[in-house]
């Protein structure tokens, strides 16, 4: 099944455009009104779809033409996106090693050598609980997963710890049923025990209250939760976070037994040093990151040559050209 999001000033003329994509076969799955722009929003779902006619396979086309290493170029595009000095100054050094590669493909290998990538295997039976602040994307990161088990051939279920939100439950059952995601709530810390117990046979992932991380008591709930449920630990994290805060907030996830993180919207952010700052100050691999809105887009797997493309793709290049010749000047 595959969700897709259709505007229109008004309901009558999103479902038009449903509609005409989709058929009368489509199914609604939700339909709300953005504040900002006026614009209904409705997202649909078919079960169904033909199979496309098969085409032979075009050539290979590259994406990404080859740019010489540059190193001026590589300090502007640190600076843009905020890495603090020391940082910046490593992974240049570590790129300028490799003269000879593309400028990513330097770039990336200076990535490599700082962050570990650790995938998450949604093959495994162990749960995760996906953690962070308010607002960073754990509940569409949560399903995404569990759709991603679903492509599997697995069993897959979202529990959440977040039910006396106003709207999670609904928003949280609006995701899952098109996706044929079982979902439940657990109240609290020995309720999501009793969940987890006897063994699902599936995949299963937590998607736990928003927290403040520098509140004792919430970390304490949080910590309880953790123990109480054997699950992994996962950080969610917004790509446009403070690169400092990012990375003391990093630093007392870790402290709760987090291991990796997850990045999300990366589509909705320009400067992207908390991706860096975050993972190289705990030491927490990168388990992932989305870059888009749409629940069918799923968690990508966070190579350190997709992460270094955003970096180098996000700033204006007008903006990186006057960084270069303000520091040519200075």
């Amino acid at each position: 099944m595959r969700l897709k999001i259709y505007t229109g000033k008004t309901v009558e003329q999103a479902r038009e455009k449903v509609r005409a994509e989709l058929g009368d076969d489509a199914v609604i799955v939700n339909i709300d009104h953005d504040k900002r722009s006026g614009l209904v929003r409705i997202t649909a779902a078919i079960e169904h779809r033909p199979e496309p006619e098969p085409i032979d396979a075009p050539d290979p086309v590259v994406t990404r033409p080859f740019q010489p290493f540059d190193a001026a170029h590589l300090a502007a595009v640190l600076r843009y996106h905020g890495i603090p000095s020391p940082l910046s100054t490593r992974l240049q050094t570590s790129a300028a090693a490799r003269p000879d590669c593309d400028m990513a493909e330097a770039f990336a290998m200076a990535i490599d050598d700082q962050v570990k990538v650790m995938p998450i295997d949604v093959a495994s039976n162990r749960p995760l609980l996906l953690l962070g602040a308010p607002g960073q994307g754990k509940t569409l990161a949560a399903v995404r997963l569990a759709v991603e088990a679903r492509g599997q051939d697995r069993p897959a279920r979202v529990i959440t710890l977040d039910g006396k939100a106003a709207g999670a439950v609904e928003q949280l059952r609006a995701f899952c049923g098109p996706a044929e995601v079982e979902m439940a709530c657990a109240d609290d810390a020995a309720h999501l025990e009793r969940l987890l117990t006897p063994l699902y046979e599936g995949f299963t992932v937590i998607d736990s209250m928003g927290i403040n991380p520098y509140a004792l008591a919430d970390i304490e709930l949080l910590a309880y939760a953790v123990k109480r449920s054997g699950a992994e630990p996962v950080w969610v994290m917004a790509a446009g976070a403070d690169a400092l805060e990012a990375a003391e907030m990093a630093e007392i996830f870790a402290s709760l037994g987090v291991r990796r993180m997850i990045v999300t919207r990366l589509d909705a952010s320009r400067r992207l040093a908390a991706t860096l700052t975050a993972p190289i100050r705990s030491r927490l691999a990168r388990a992932g990151f989305s870059a888009s809105p749409y629940l069918a887009d799923l968690i990508q797997p966070a190579s350190p040559m997709a992460l270094a493309e955003y970096l180098l793709d996000k700033p204006d290049p007008n903006h990186i050209a006057r960084i270069v010749q303000e520091k040519a000047a200075s």
